[in-house]
């Protein structure tokens, strides 16, 4: 039986994540905002407005953070949803309120030419978004480590581009991979070992980030990859696919 409906949205809703306490629950959708959702009521507490189609939402695992990663068009924004504990939400502005200064850090022109990172405007920080992220292509995914200060972001038309590292806490990103490997699809952080999973419309590879080699190439056997999800132990992965399969 139907507990509990969360009704607001417009259109058609892509995306949805939960906070780490499991209270909050955030929706995205195709009218081009993000809602925040009290779980036990379904009540809507908050309405952004992003201006663009939202492909991905993803709360912050860290609990000492109040923090909400958003794709919507090239852009990530990470923003304060202001709901939950008052100290949390008040550190988490005090924290992202001015970039930390490493002017003596050279950065790339690979990655200058890939993503921007940039403080938002005044009438953007009244809408909640604390940190805009500028990418040269479409963002259709973004996850978060487990610790909650690196998060990768996907860009499927950015070939040898397609995915990016980013850190929170210094606002600096790294691009992982010199060579395309395929149409990526999305990326997950291992909760415990420095692995990343890297999914192609058909395989799944697993590279160890600290020693940048690849570990494993898991085979589909299915058409296209659409998304994983991972145990949090780390032993189990799980994969769905366009050609309705469970993996």
């Amino acid at each position: 039986t139907l507990a509990i409906e969360y009704e607001g949205h417009t259109d058609m809703v892509r995306t949805m994540s939960t906070d780490i306490r499991g209270q909050y629950l955030v929706s995205g959708s195709d009218d081009q905002t993000i809602k925040i959702w009290e779980i036990n009521t379904g009540r809507c507490l908050k309405t952004f407005n992003v201006g663009d189609t939202v492909h991905k939402v993803a709360w912050c695992p860290n609990a000492a953070l109040s923090l909400i990663a958003v794709a919507a068009g090239s852009t990530v924004y990470l923003i304060n949803p202001g709901v939950g504990d008052y100290l949390v939400v008040n550190k988490t502005d005090a924290v992202l309120q001015e970039p930390p200064n490493e002017t003596d850090v050279i950065v790339p022109d690979r990655i200058k030419s890939t993503v921007r990172w940039e403080q938002p405007d005044e009438e953007e920080q009244k809408n909640g978004i604390r940190v805009k992220l500028h990418h040269f292509k479409p963002v259709t995914q973004v996850t978060w480590h487990g610790r909650g200060d690196y998060f990768a972001t996907v860009m499927p038309d950015g070939q040898n581009r397609s995915v990016l590292i980013n850190q929170l806490s210094r606002r600096r990103s790294q691009l992982p991979f010199t060579k395309s490997k395929g149409l990526i699809q999305c990326v997950l952080f291992h909760p415990i070992r420095p692995y990343i999973f890297v999914a192609t419309q058909r395989n799944i590879r697993i590279y160890d980030l600290v020693k940048q080699e690849l570990v494993k190439k898991l085979l589909s056997n299915s058409r296209w990859i659409s998304t994983m999800a991972i145990h949090p132990g780390g032993d189990n992965l799980l994969v769905g696919t366009y050609d309705r399969k469970m993996l």
